[in-house]
């Protein structure tokens, strides 16, 4: 179980979020309510919402989806080897973690059994337990920093940054002051989730060819679990 760590917002906070998403996004609409923007269909672009702005996101490329591919696989093998009902939701599936924040479609966002609930509709309502992007060309601020920021204030437990470009793993887990933690792999190149308590999981396996292989995938989840 993971529990959300909610702290205050300071209006400096919000201000100084606004001014860095408008100096690194694409705003291809301002002024526009969320109810508007969540009834607005924008074509094939991807976007997001922040402050009455509405965001265009990059485009993906084929390691991303792979790469993404592979997560809601892995997440999805972890949690039907538990016998566990938990959600693994991926991009355009939005999350409202706060009303103050802004409405972000994360790659791969992940609900533990015990609050599928705050998934209603369209969009996450509250945190997600865990959050991962995928680094693409023209998001490494974004990822790095500015969700970072937003995730860390609206209670994220987990959030996990892979980064293709440099073959970079960033892994943050929410202490109990509310402030993200880096969390290094361990010696043998293992990362230990706290969200997802058995997964333990070799940090360079994001960077092989077979990714998409689902007997590889479900053998790698098996033995993850025998041994945790």
């Amino acid at each position: 179980m993971s529990d959300a760590v909610n702290r205050e917002v300071t209006q400096g906070e919000l201000d100084d979020l606004e001014m860095m998403i408008r100096e690194s996004s694409e705003i291809i609409a301002e002024g526009v309510s969320y109810d508007d923007f969540l009834n607005t269909d924008y074509g094939d672009s991807h976007v997001e919402w922040a402050y009455g702005m509405v965001l265009k996101m990059p485009g993906i490329d084929l390691t991303h989806n792979l790469l993404t591919s592979f997560l809601d696989l892995l997440i999805k093998t972890y949690f039907s080897l538990l016998g566990v009902h938990g959600l693994v939701l991926r991009d355009p599936a939005l999350m409202r973690t706060s009303s103050e924040l802004p409405r972000r479609a994360p790659d791969v966002q992940v609900l533990l059994p015990e609050n599928r609930h705050r998934y209603q509709r369209i969009e996450t309502v509250g945190p997600a337990d865990l959050v991962i992007e995928i680094v693409s060309k023209g998001t490494q601020r974004i990822d790095h920093q500015i969700k970072h920021r937003e995730y860390e204030r609206g209670g994220v437990p987990e959030y996990w940054i892979i980064d293709p470009i440099f073959r970079e793993t960033l892994f943050f887990q929410l202490n109990e002051k509310g402030i993200f933690e880096r969390i290094a792999p361990d010696q043998y190149g293992y990362y230990q989730s706290k969200v997802l308590s058995r997964l333990r999981i070799p940090v360079d396996v994001f960077w092989r060819e077979d990714l998409h292989h689902v007997p590889w995938v479900f053998a790698l989840v098996e033995d993850m679990l025998k041994d945790s």
